[in-house]
């Protein structure tokens, strides 16, 4: 019997200092893979919600002129010890890509997004919130690709790291030639609860062309000491202050999310 094969994923789209270790990921490859293609046509709106147990799926879709594709995708930590996960989307003109990645646990969590903008004024926006304690894993790498004019992606992550937790985030604004117009946004803001914890993140933006505006940024670090004795003289433990903090920011991210149901679901999940 012989050992499965190794495979990278999440490699960027420009590589950096390799002494950092953020330019792709070794890891052992699964042993199947669930493929979703999506294809939506003009004008077409649609809301998909992945929760799997699949230890690898792919997602590939095409979004034709004004087609709108929210991808809702959570992870828990009951599901399997290694999930990777891979989206791939192009847009057509006036088409638009919502992608909501919710994190609550898990071993280890590889998420490889990739959208391309093709067509004018296309769009992207990434929500990502992320709850990671004990010694979970996430490595995740997002690039919004700009080829048609005036077109628009927003990259915004926010997440909390507990005990010996890792993250691993990879953000890339690829502003290429002829996307004359476009605006790329990438924020990041990451609650490191304790001095244990890893976090990396990895701002990238690419431009080949003038006309284009690209911004990024982050916020990372302990909870504000002025806060925490405020919230301290009401009352509160540190590990309420702790919870109520980080449940902020899970809610946040999913008072977002436009399904109602979906939405209500996972605010009383994450609340319990």
């Amino acid at each position: 019997m012989t050992d499965r094969q190794t495979i990278t994923v999440n490699r960027p789209l420009a590589n950096t200092f390799g002494w950092l270790h953020v330019n792709g990921t070794r890891v052992e490859a699964p042993e199947s893979t669930r493929a979703l293609p999506l294809t939506l046509a003009a004008g077409e709106e649609r809301t998909v919600l992945t929760e799997g147990a699949d230890a690898s799926l792919e997602i590939s879709a095409e979004l034709a002129e004004g087609a709108v594709l929210r991808l809702i995708q959570v992870r828990r930590s009951g599901g399997p010890a290694q999930e990777i996960n891979h989206v791939r989307v192009r847009c057509a003109d006036r088409a638009r890509f919502e992608w909501y990645r919710i994190v609550l646990g898990g071993a280890s969590t590889l998420d490889d997004c990739s959208v391309t903008l093709e067509g004018r004024e296309s769009a992207f926006e990434a929500e990502i919130a992320y709850r990671l304690g004990g010694e979970e894993r996430l490595d995740m790498n997002c690039e919004a690709i700009h080829l048609g004019r005036r077109t628009r992606s927003e990259i915004l992550a926010s997440g909390v790291l507990r005990e010996k937790a890792f993250k691993l985030l990879r953000g890339t604004i690829d502003l290429r030639t002829g996307c004359a117009g476009a605006v790329g946004n990438e924020m990041e803001d990451v609650l490191l609860v304790d001095d244990t914890v890893r976090n990396q993140s990895v701002p990238v933006i690419l431009c080949s062309e003038e006309d284009v505006e690209g911004n990024h940024g982050a916020t990372i670090g302990r909870l504000d000491e002025s806060l925490v004795f405020y919230l301290a003289s009401r009352g509160m433990s540190p590990e309420e202050i702790d919870r109520m903090m980080a449940q902020a920011k899970m809610d946040a991210v999913l008072r977002k999310i436009p399904d109602a149901a979906i939405r209500e679901a996972l605010l009383e999940e994450t609340r319990a």
